[in-house]
């Protein structure tokens, strides 16, 4: 009798252990879902949960950063405040662009000298294909400290204390670099099991899958980061593929060195999943501007390159009539050699006031997204410059940014 009681004590105690111990696991599961924004096998963070499919946006500027070589080579505060607003010449401020492209094509004149590229068909001869340990890199930089995203989300902090909270959370979309096939990207006897692992995995980018899982898992560190930021003025939007080719069988340069129909799709629908966008910057008539629907991109902006176009050899009237056709929005181009003072300053701003009256022509102006590339600080020198052409050409592009119908 007594050994029975023991045994009925001894079961008792095992069975509370057993409660408590799962108690304390599904504690702890629940604490790393804290931590990690995801639990329970869930695809969305609650701010994409929230979201009623991708976003919209209609003034994307490109932000180049991340490569040592430009000059400024960080993304701090100082730099994001004069593209977050824009005092006219009454003095009133305005919120000036709306979204924002973190994006970079290559990381030279790096301290341990070597160069990488993240996208196919730069540094030919001089650097090597970025693997997983640059592309980690790549997102570090980005949200490093007071640089970068967490920069952008100040800057427009601070703004938000003269205008009141702005009429939306500024967007961000980021890059994505091109997992390269070979190690030097041109060279088809070079290793493709360069990159690096995953979940303990050599990647071997001959595989369209092993590549499509590096884009997943950067797109996911990057989701990640945003998670952990707790940004309240800016957002995730989406990401961008920084190929300006979507090469397919019959369609662009070296099928076999980018096979783009092997990874753009299944990207597309990952992100689509998770309520984010997938955005894309062709160059004039690049392979894929016909049927960029196709492949899963969402907003797709072509480049006229009338801004460098010294020959005649594209002609705006053609590239308009090209938009039109293939439903597709439009990107301005501009560098720092419109600024006075530079060589041929005058036609480089002709041509970009080219650019402003024919999207109004053409009824782009109001009708579709647009983009603003300025190479690495083009804008930032204008709005810097004393100079009075300059400074007539910064007013009139920054009232052509704001009287954007699509906002209203």
């Amino acid at each position: 009798m007594k050994a029975l009681k023991i045994f009925g004590v001894l079961a008792l105690f095992a069975v509370l252990v057993f409660f408590f111990v799962r108690a304390a696991c599904k504690t702890d599961t629940a604490q790393e879902c804290r931590q990690s924004g995801l639990c329970n096998g869930e695809t969305m963070y609650s701010w994409e949960r929230e979201r009623n499919g991708i976003l919209s946006f209609t003034d994307l500027v490109l932000c180049y950063g991340g490569s040592h070589h430009r000059a400024p080579y960080r993304w701090d505060k100082e730099r994001f405040t004069p593209f977050v607003t824009y005092t006219d010449k009454q003095g009133r401020e305005h919120w000036l662009f709306d979204s924002f492209l973190c994006i970079e094509f290559q990381d030279s004149s790096r301290p341990d000298g070597v160069n990488y590229a993240y996208m196919v068909g730069v540094l030919q001869g001089r650097g090597l294909s970025a693997g997983k340990a640059q592309w980690q890199e790549l997102i570090d930089y980005w949200f490093d400290g007071d640089n970068g995203v967490n920069a952008l989300e100040a800057a427009v902090k601070e703004a938000a204390q003269r205008l009141g909270t702005p009429p939306a959370k500024r967007k961000v979309v980021m890059i994505m670099p091109d997992p390269i096939i070979y190690r030097k990207y041109d060279d088809t006897k070079e290793s493709t099991a360069y990159w690096g692992e995953l979940d303990g995995r050599q990647m071997d980018f001959a595989s369209g899958d092993d590549r499509v899982a590096a884009y997943k898992w950067y797109i996911d560190e990057v989701r990640k980061r945003f998670d952990a930021g707790n940004y309240q003025y800016i957002e995730l939007a989406g990401f961008y593929p920084i190929s300006e080719e979507i090469v397919t069988p019959g369609d662009g340069w070296c099928h076999e060195l980018k096979k783009s129909e092997e990874v753009i799709p299944p990207v597309a629908e990952y992100l689509h999943a998770r309520n984010e966008c997938l955005c894309w910057i062709p160059y004039n008539r690049a392979a894929g501007y016909t049927k960029w629907r196709e492949m899963g991109v969402d907003y797709a902006y072509m480049q006229p390159n009338h801004y460098w176009d010294d020959k005649g050899a594209r002609p705006l009237s053609r590239y308009f009539s090209d938009i039109k056709t293939y439903d597709l929005a439009m990107e301005f181009e501009f560098e720092e050699t419109l600024l006075e003072g530079q060589k041929n300053c005058d036609l480089y701003k002709q041509r970009f006031r080219e650019y402003m009256a024919g999207a109004k022509e053409h009824g782009v102006y109001g009708s579709k997204p647009l983009s603003y590339y300025h190479g690495t600080n083009g804008f930032y020198d204008l709005w810097k410059s004393t100079a009075e052409k300059d400074k007539e050409l910064y007013h009139e592009f920054c009232q052509f940014v704001i009287g954007n119908p699509l906002r209203k």
